[in-house]
């Protein structure tokens, strides 16, 4: 977030002759110190300015220009004591606390920042740069619908300002302001054209209205402007895996995750499209390092189970399906997987137990009741199986598997009609598999 500096130094001297007519000394070390500043000269301004404090303890206005300048120098905690000094010795002025205000928000303090932009707005509601400032940081803190308010009263105040015209967006954006986002957006986009941040906002809407393809568009166009852009990539994955294109999303997360470590969403992405993609020794050690950086997340262990299931290792994919239900008792698909583990390795009991429970929680689960239709198949109660899978094959009408395990049932209880329906599907499901798998190659 860009914060802009408040123009206070003309103020300033114009007002020098009334504020300190019996004191020419300060009055010449000011202007002195208002001309460095202005021409960028701090490290020439910082003693000036010191011996003004000096001379005059009690010069709210020396103190204020000594925090400028300690803080352009870097001397940060110096300068928010100047900045303090100065509101303490006169608590109305609105110079002194609107630049604390630039200075907590710069070092991330950002909470702090927000009161003291306030207490400048009430004693100034019409304080130009303070609205300016104080409507960017509501975005920085996700306080967007008083970020409404004041960036349009900003954009007002400066209308060719892109960065406000893209925080206003930004913020119409999460007030689901859809209209007016585009529209400020746009006009982001069009002032500075060559930022790709305007464009990925674009993107993100046009995604939100499900129209895919100009979001598509616009994610490409922020990646062409910014190939470093995190959420351009990961948006951009996320709309192909969207439609179920993998191999095209793939790509883009790991670039996201490049770029990006600290966003559990990067790795368990990228790990899901390997597991899509059947590539389960390119999965493992993305779990695997997502697993050690996000130890409390259940999601990451459990995706690590899948994984080493899908390579053979059921030693590992036990312990880490068993962290995800400590740390989720209820975690459905972490029920259902353990299940199908306990199966794996011929404990029908305690699998039967686990995959019910797993139903409990989430009567849609496919792999949950199409497990628990193949363990009643194993266990001889074929009857007892035809629900599940018949509900299995409801919610995933394309699985070719779930028909098979139908067909076998039907033939043993010499059911030929129903034996023979289910064996076309599954016959037809499968020629499209293969078919669609040649496509692919």
């Amino acid at each position: 977030m860009k914060l802009f500096k408040l123009t206070i130094l003309l103020i300033l001297l114009a007002n020098l002759p009334n504020v300190f007519a019996q004191q020419k000394d300060i009055i010449k070390l000011l202007q002195d110190s208002a001309a460095l500043i202005q021409a960028g000269k701090f490290n020439d301004a910082e003693p000036v300015l010191r011996k003004a404090t000096q001379l005059s303890p009690g010069n709210a206005d020396a103190h204020n220009l000594l925090g400028i300048t300690l803080g352009e120098l870097g001397k940060t905690a110096e300068a928010e004591r100047e900045y303090r000094t100065a509101i303490r010795l006169n608590p109305k002025a609105v110079s002194p606390l609107a630049n604390l205000g630039v200075l907590l928000a710069k070092v991330k303090r950002q909470t702090e920042a927000v009161k003291i932009f306030e207490t400048a707005l009430t004693l100034n509601p019409n304080h130009p740069n303070t609205i300016i400032n104080l409507g960017l940081l509501y975005v920085s803190t996700q306080n967007f619908q008083k970020a409404v308010n004041l960036l349009k009263r900003a954009a007002e105040l400066q209308p060719d300002s892109s960065d406000i015209k893209l925080n206003l967006g930004i913020a119409l954006l999460q007030t689901k302001d859809l209209g007016e986002a585009e529209n400020a957006l746009t006009s982001a986009m069009l002032l500075a054209p060559e930022n790709a941040e305007p464009v990925y906002y674009l993107g993100l809407l046009a995604f939100n209205r499900a129209q895919d393809e100009n979001a598509g568009a616009y994610f490409q166009k922020a990646i062409e402007l910014n190939p470093n852009h995190i959420s351009a990539n990961f948006m951009l994955g996320e709309l192909y895996a969207k439609y179920a294109r993998y191999a095209d999303a793939k790509p883009f997360y790991e670039k996201a995750l490049q770029l990006d470590a600290t966003k559990p969403a990067h790795h368990i992405r990228l790990g899901g499209m390997y597991i899509f993609l059947s590539d389960f020794n390119a999965a493992l050690p993305v779990f695997q390092k997502a697993a050690a950086q996000f130890p409390k997340i259940p999601e990451i262990q459990y995706f690590l189970a899948v994984t080493a299931r899908g390579i053979g290792d059921y030693a590992l994919s036990q312990t880490a399906v068993q962290k995800a239900l400590v740390l989720q008792p209820d975690y459905a698909d972490a029920l259902a997987l353990s299940g199908a583990l306990n199966f794996d390795k011929g404990d029908f009991a305690a699998a039967e137990k686990l995959l019910r429970r797993a139903i409990s929680l989430n009567p849609q689960h496919f792999n949950a009741n199409y497990d628990l239709g193949k363990l009643l198949i194993k266990t001889n109660r074929h009857p007892e199986a035809i629900p599940f899978l018949q509900l299995a094959a409801k919610i995933n009408s394309n699985n070719a598997d779930v028909h098979y395990q139908l067909f076998l049932i039907f033939s043993r209880l010499k059911q030929k009609p129903d034996a023979d329906r289910e064996l076309e599907i599954y016959k037809k499901l499968t020629a499209k598999d293969t078919e669609k798998t040649k496509k692919e190659m």
